[in-house]
């Protein structure tokens, strides 16, 4: 890695803790810089201004969630383990980015660039979604179900891991680990009825506590 992209990757970083700490709209270029001990000349040497960063965010958002989404399920979709591992997964990515769950509809209204990626991603990631299903019914993990079902879990399950945080906010609940260890059980309990037989004996009910982050 050349100096120029640990520069870059360190403004990404210094970015995303400022952003979760104050939100995006109180943090400036000039905030960022301050925080690295770098000039705001250094800065715009790799960034123009604050959207690219969070542009640059959001590509970091999408890799490291396939990669780790992919790492969880290397051996495929279709176990306990893995299915809880990947709740655990999703409660620990949301809680790092959570400034970007916070703003999702401010940010990507305000920016049509960050929109057009985010729509992509997140096509993707319902396709996903929806893949992982199908894999964990031929593998005998879940129940069959019908297309149409299919597709209706697939979009409640990715809505929750969505607008977990928002639903919290809006509801006046702090994001804390207990808030989102809920959130990985409500995403059990919603799979917990399409659970085959030969999975129930290896899945945690649906009262379960959920793992730390």
């Amino acid at each position: 890695m050349t100096k120029a992209e640990k520069t870059k990757g360190r403004i990404i970083e210094a970015a995303i803790e400022l952003f979760n700490e104050k939100g995006t709209k109180a943090v400036t270029t000039n905030h960022i810089a301050a925080r690295l001990g770098i000039s705001p000349g250094n800065l715009y040497y790799h960034f123009r201004n604050k959207e690219e960063i969070i542009r640059a965010i959001f590509a970091q958002m999408h890799e490291v969630g396939l990669e780790e989404y992919q790492e969880v399920n290397a051996d495929g979709p279709g176990s306990a383990a893995s299915m809880e591992e990947t709740f655990l997964m999703i409660q620990r990515f949301n809680w790092r980015y959570r400034f970007f769950k916070r703003e999702l509809a401010a940010l990507v209204q305000s920016d049509s660039e960050l929109k057009t990626l985010f729509v992509a991603s997140h096509r993707l990631n319902l396709a996903v979604v929806r893949g992982a299903l199908d894999l964990s019914i031929q593998q005998g993990f879940l129940k069959d179900l019908p297309a149409e079902q299919r597709d209706l879990l697939a979009e409640q399950i990715w809505m929750t891991a969505l607008f977990w945080l928002n639903y919290l906010e809006i509801g006046g609940e702090d994001v804390n680990e207990a808030t989102l260890q809920r959130g990985s059980a409500i995403l059990r309990n919603m799979m917990f009825p399409y659970l085959s037989d030969s999975a129930l004996g290896g899945i945690s009910t649906p009262s379960s506590p959920c793992p730390s982050p």
